[in-house]
């Protein structure tokens, strides 16, 4: 069979084979690139996918001029998506086959940190003579820093929280010094601010420094908040402005989110907007304590996402009034699903769940650490099945839009597969930088798998993957195919199942039975990938 990784190579192979190279337009006419991830969000938080309880304007605004994808992909959670997404290729090529250490995931591709047998877009985009930033969660870093914080991987600046996650509004790893600035790791720098108000800072802080030297390079900027991942900690003054917005319960709001989704035209066709995917109990089935913490998590998680629109759309004002968004593609998305679980404190390196204070009258305080919980996470996902850490859709299917001033079709919604790993791709097409296949700067590296959608940005019908095209990827010991309408999960919970999204896009109804020629050819494509990326299961 051919090479799994050859074949799969999503740009076209003549520009494959060029050595990194701009292309003769002048770098004024190249566009700039403004990159926003969020964190964690549900897939119908946005107004423009269905969030019509949490004012999100500006995103909102962005989305309706520009395009929505309604089947655009991430991985199960943060770090993997960040490795794909920096590197246009499968998580488990670039070091993040796992985010976390598991018996049985150990060797290549499961190093838990951006690794140099990839280059990344940052590294590609500044060969092509653009002026590359970022601002905002980093988390593909090694335990030991030195070599992989985001200066060694092509950004000219940068402020970047290194791991997962950090108090929004103080510091609990000062000692560790989990940050860095412009290369160099930095203590505490929380202190005094919000962690979205800060990122927003720096980013346009960075902006104003290019504008202050006449920088006339294209810039890529990577807006990377950390907001609304847990702890789910109150920007300051938002303390009261969701209160008794979500009384009716999870219930209420899923049904409502769905309809609204509905009417946006973001959900699969055939998907059931008249059932939760559920995995907590019924909202009238909850004792009165537990509704009370539910309803003061939402209220904290809808201020961070209202708060971090507002935030948004301060950095789009500035870069507006300065001019550095008249050839600007913006692209958002968003890295995973929604985090179910618990709403209680999730431990995080040498801290201890005790050393905060999860009353109910203290939650979203600053030395709060809970997290949103099942219930809500099931509502803001429906009517995709589960959430953050699974393969299914409601892990990996996840908002994502472009917006350009000139987009040629405002309110479009464009229903094709696209993934996480298709963004460096298509953002080097644009910038007419290539990457090529076998060294690049000294080092042998593996050719990208992403597929460029500018095509379709542009207004050409050709689809970014053919009909018969197999995307193939695992974390944490978790799998998927997906193919057409065709889709081959495993979990170590349920096994392989197989799926048809075109019938079934809740995935509901296992049809492996049903269909086993199907499932043997998926099956088959499945192995051929494993065994030359390594893909394993978990042994503990």
């Amino acid at each position: 069979m051919t090479n799994f990784i050859v074949r799969s190579i999503a740009l076209p192979l003549l520009a494959l084979l060029l050595p990194i190279l701009a292309t003769a337009q002048s770098v004024d006419e190249r566009p700039n690139f403004l990159l926003i991830v969020t964190d964690d969000m549900g897939y119908t938080d946005l107004g423009a996918f269905g969030g019509f309880d949490i004012p999100t304007p500006h995103l909102d605004g962005l989305a309706r001029a520009g395009v929505r994808f309604s089947n655009f992909h991430a991985t199960p959670s943060c770090a993997p998506t960040r490795a794909s997404l920096m590197t246009g290729t499968g998580n488990t090529e670039a070091g993040l086959g796992t985010q976390l250490a598991y018996a049985g995931l150990e060797g290549w591709g499961y190093e838990r940190y951006l690794q140099d047998r990839v280059a990344t877009l940052p590294e590609l985009l500044q060969g092509g003579d653009y002026h590359t930033l970022m601002s905002g969660k980093w988390h593909i870093t090694s335990a030991d820093p030195s070599g992989s914080l985001p200066r060694d991987h092509g950004f000219s600046r940068d402020f970047a929280l290194l791991q997962g996650a950090d108090s929004h509004v103080d510091s609990v790893f000062e000692s560790t010094m989990q940050y860095s600035l412009d290369g160099q790791r930095i203590p505490d720098p929380l202190i005094g601010t919000y962690s979205t108000n800060l990122y927003v800072d720096k980013l346009i802080g960075f902006l104003q420094d290019k504008l202050d030297s006449n920088n006339q390079q294209p810039f890529f900027a990577w807006f990377a908040p950390t907001a609304p991942h847990w702890p789910l900690q109150y920007p300051p003054g938002w303390e009261s402005v969701f209160d008794g917005a979500y009384d009716e319960g999870f219930d209420v709001l899923c049904m409502r989110r769905m309809a609204a989704a509905s009417a946006e035209g973001v959900l699969p066709p055939n998907a059931d907007i008249e059932t939760c995917s559920k995995e907590e109990a019924a909202w009238e089935d909850l004792d009165q304590e537990k509704r009370d913490t539910y309803l003061a998590t939402m209220e904290v998680y809808a201020a961070m996402t209202a708060h971090l629109d507002q935030e948004t759309g301060r950095l789009l004002a500035f870069m507006r009034e300065n001019g550095l968004l008249e050839n600007t593609w913006v692209i958002y998305m968003n890295d995973n699903g929604p985090q179910g679980g618990g709403t209680s404190p999730r431990a995080m390196g040498d801290m201890a769940v005790n050393e905060f204070d999860n009353s109910l009258q203290n939650i979203g305080q600053p030395d709060s650490w809970p997290a949103l919980g099942q219930g809500w996470a099931d509502a803001i996902s429906s009517p995709l099945r589960a959430g953050k850490a699974s393969q299914f859709e409601g892990g990996v299917r996840v908002p994502a839009f472009a917006w350009h001033a000139n987009y040629h079709a405002p309110g479009e919604v464009d229903p094709q597969y696209l993934h996480a790993m298709d963004i460096a791709p298509t953002l080097l097409d644009f910038a007419g930088v290539y990457a090529p296949i076998g060294q690049w700067q000294g080092r042998d590296i593996l050719p990208m798998r992403g597929v460029t959608f500018r095509p379709s940005l542009t207004g050409s019908p050709q689809a970014a993957r053919d009909s018969e095209d197999a995307v193939i990827l695992s974390g944490s010991g978790k799998h998927y195919v997906a193919r057409g309408d065709w889709k081959l999960v495993y979990h170590d919970d349920t096994g392989w199942q197989l799926f048809n999204l075109a019938d079934d896009p809740g995935e509901t109804n296992d049809v492996a039975g049903d269909y086993p020629q199907q499932f043997d050819a998926l099956m088959e494509e499945f192995r051929a990938a494993a065994e030359q990326l390594n893909y394993r299961e978990r042994t503990d």
